[in-house]
């Protein structure tokens, strides 16, 4: 089957090379075409937690939390 997959692409290169520029070409003018509000948010998510430990700093509670 991969035989006669790469013998057609070999016989027919032209054609392959314009499929996959037609192709490049779709999903180049697809990624403009998309709106901002579809693409994935980057920013690490972030939590915000509020306790009390009497008697201990700020940074001997944030290592037990992390624990």
């Amino acid at each position: 089957m991969l035989n006669a997959i790469v013998g057609f692409s070999i016989r027919h290169r032209g054609l392959v090379l314009a499929l996959g520029c037609a192709f490049m070409a779709y999903g180049i003018l697809s990624v403009y075409r998309v709106p901002y509000s579809d693409f994935p948010n980057f920013a690490p998510p972030q939590v915000a937690i509020q306790t009390e430990a009497p008697g201990l700093s700020s940074e001997q509670v944030e290592i037990l939390v992390t624990q």
